[in-house]
């Protein structure tokens, strides 16, 4: 047994029964050049044999005395539970697997066992299988959820997944009067830690405000952004949709603006908030804001387990109708945002989730209070971008054609933009309450528009030039 830490822990104490803290991971294969028919029982014996010589899956939470956390080594696992078989109806399209998937997001896990199940999918159009993976955020966030599928599927079709070195187990739950000793030790260190916690986070303020007095430009900041339906109080019923872009066209307007890839997706979000928000009527005069994930991982931490996430915080431009303006907007946004995270302590906000009490203060009873007072959210979404494998993958010689992951929503923010790259796909999944945004296709096929339109300004522009 381990002692959780606290940016890990965060995510099980936020969980309610309409706070869902897992994430999805949907991987799509096309099974024709499969070395054996793909079926249930066979995918079934591979996980099976992988898993457990993974932490990530064989890991299962405890409540320890003074309220901290604590992973418990669970190496047998439950197939019956953790392995799911799912058959599409008949003629179904692609928007059945992201119904799917909708589904399988709106169930919380069972926190008795290992924080993970697996849905094999069958049924897809042009024969394609799919594997849900529904992880919870405490096992792994963006990164490790990456790494993970990168060291459970081959880089070549003939190549054979090897076992990683085995895990030596963790010992059982130590006696009662042993497991309150180990809940003292860390809480002492952490009273501790606190002084220099607080000189640490002082210090990060003077600087920010430094940095804001110096330059030209203000960044987004908490309840700055307007109340939209997307920051409603969340309910249990989750929706999903998903939209595939090409990777070439965000790096071509990339390139031609002198933006980043991530300033290009954030436009994206903003236009399509834009235009979703207008044909609707709810258009607001301000430009909505992102909470953006940063990671913060160090080299020694492990790669496939836990959390190590800051967040920097920027506009979406949703308030420009001009894609290129918009653009120019929310590059001059991220820059802003970047040169303060750069310049701050940016290991603050994980190292504060240690002093999970005072965290809630401010992360719970305070955001609470301001949202109800100033009558608006911390943030308006959450747009995160993981980079994902630019290597074709492969499970047992079946190529994989695409993957899709479904972030979680937060406190005041139900509206997710996740996007994960892999080869020449850009695919950004959407998630949200389906009692608040019933018509969440919309906004994906709105994305897909706005791109187009990013493309025709960068070719207008290019033929000036020339």
């Amino acid at each position: 047994m381990e002692r959780m830490r606290g940016a890990d822990a965060y995510f099980l104490r936020e969980e309610s029964r309409t706070r869902h803290m897992h994430t999805l991971k949907i991987v799509v294969v096309d099974p024709s050049g499969s070395n054996e028919k793909l079926r249930f029982e066979r995918v079934l014996y591979g996980a099976a044999r992988m898993m457990p010589h993974l932490n990530a899956f064989r890991l299962r939470p405890v409540r320890m005395p003074l309220g901290d956390m604590a992973w418990l080594d669970a190496p047998q696992i439950d197939p019956e539970y953790h392995f799911c078989h799912e058959i599409l109806p008949a003629g179904a399209q692609d928007d059945a697997l992201d119904e799917l998937a909708s589904r399988i997001a709106s169930e919380p896990l069972d926190k008795t066992r290992p924080l993970w199940r697996v849905y094999f999918v069958e049924g897809l159009p042009e024969g394609h299988v799919a594997y849900i993976s529904k992880i919870h955020h405490a096992v792994a966030d963006g990164l490790a959820s990456a790494e993970l599928i990168s060291r459970m599927f081959q880089t070549t079709p003939n190549s054979i997944g090897l076992l990683p070195p085995p895990i030596e187990p963790n010992e059982p739950v130590p006696p009662w009067r042993r497991l309150l000793a180990s809940s003292l030790r860390p809480e002492l260190a952490r009273q501790r830690d606190l002084p220099d916690l607080l000189w640490r986070s002082i210090r990060a303020s003077f600087i920010g405000m430094r940095l804001r007095r110096e330059r030209r430009g203000k960044p987004a900041v908490a309840f700055a952004g307007p109340m939209t339906r997307f920051n409603l109080p969340l309910t249990p019923n989750r929706i999903f949709r998903h939209v595939t872009l090409p990777l070439h066209s965000l790096q071509t307007v990339k390139n031609a603006f002198g933006t980043t890839l991530n300033d290009v997706f954030l436009t994206l979000v903003g236009g399509a908030i834009h235009r979703y928000l207008a044909i609707h009527d709810e258009l607001p005069g301000v430009p909505t804001t992102a909470a953006v994930p940063v990671s913060v991982r160090t080299r020694d931490e492990d790669p496939t387990l836990g959390n190590a996430v800051a967040q920097w915080f920027a506009s979406t431009g949703s308030h420009l109708a001009d894609p290129v303006e918009r653009l120019r907007h929310v590059s001059e946004s991220t820059r802003i945002a970047r040169e303060l995270f750069a310049a701050r302590d940016n290991r603050l906000p994980v190292d504060w989730l240690e002093f999970w009490r005072l965290r809630w203060l401010y992360l719970g009873l305070f955001q609470r209070l301001a949202a109800s007072v100033l009558r608006r959210p911390s943030f308006t979404v959450i747009v995160s971008n993981v980079r994902g494998p630019h290597q074709p993958l492969f499970s047992d010689g079946a190529r994989v054609v695409e993957l899709r992951s479904m972030g979680p929503l937060a406190l005041q923010q139900g509206l997710n933009f996740t996007a994960w790259s892999y080869m020449d796909n850009f695919t950004v999944g959407l998630h949200a309450c389906r009692e608040h945004v019933p018509d969440l296709g919309r906004l994906a096929d709105a994305m897909r528009d706005e791109l187009d339109a990013l493309v025709d300004a960068t070719t207008s522009r290019v033929s000036r030039a020339s």
